[in-house]
């Protein structure tokens, strides 16, 4: 969205976070948003029974937990270091307001990711409350090519693993790979190495 060198010209704190050092926790007041320019961040919610439910992971130069930090609420999710390291900028609620304020294009561009993820959540929402395994994971391959900017029509390898896939479409890892497996001799999907292509 905008480079680090901006951050550091308008003074947006900064820090540096290892793999699986919490960047916040479910339930915690939103006081900060967070902006990460290195690594990836997975964000998830835990059930009763510890088990996990990917929502979302983010990459570079993307902001986390915009919606309760807005809104002054607690984060509905947990977000996780997901690689060796990464460097995230934190906003404080006056900071964040003279940041945008000082640079109106970049409120524009911050809009629409906001609404880029409202609209990715419809869809993942949509495909996990009524539809069987085969359609929830065909779904998730569509959603993945669309967010990596591949188009429908076009085939790539999906760099995401059965457990991850599990989690977002909440199924269970056996139900994904015994699916998998069916979609491949359908002819649905081919499978490279283990990977998915599609």
């Amino acid at each position: 969205m905008f480079s680090r060198e901006l951050l550091l010209k308008n003074n947006i704190p900064r820090f540096r976070l290892k793999r699986k050092d919490h960047l916040f926790r479910e339930d915690e007041r939103a006081v900060c948003l967070f902006y990460l320019t290195e690594g990836e961040v997975k964000v998830y919610n835990t059930d009763s029974e510890g088990k996990e439910f990917l929502i979302d992971k983010i990459s570079e130069y993307q902001f986390l937990g915009e919606p309760p930090f807005l809104l002054q609420e607690r984060y509905p999710s947990s977000a996780l270091i997901n690689s060796e390291s990464a460097e995230i900028f934190r906003f404080s609620e006056p900071l964040f307001q003279e940041f945008m304020m000082n640079n109106p294009e970049i409120l524009i561009r911050f809009t629409k990711q906001i609404a880029r993820k409202a609209y990715n959540k419809t869809i993942k929402l949509k495909s996990i409350v009524h539809q069987n395994p085969n359609e929830r994971i065909l779904n998730f391959l569509k959603n993945y090519k669309r967010e990596i900017g591949v188009e429908p029509c076009e085939k790539t390898i999906i760099h995401v693993t059965r457990k991850e896939m599990a989690n977002s479409t909440g199924l269970a890892i056996e139900t994904v790979i015994r699916t998998v497996k069916k979609m491949e001799k359908e002819q649905k999907i081919e499978l490279i190495n283990h990977k998915i292509y599609y």
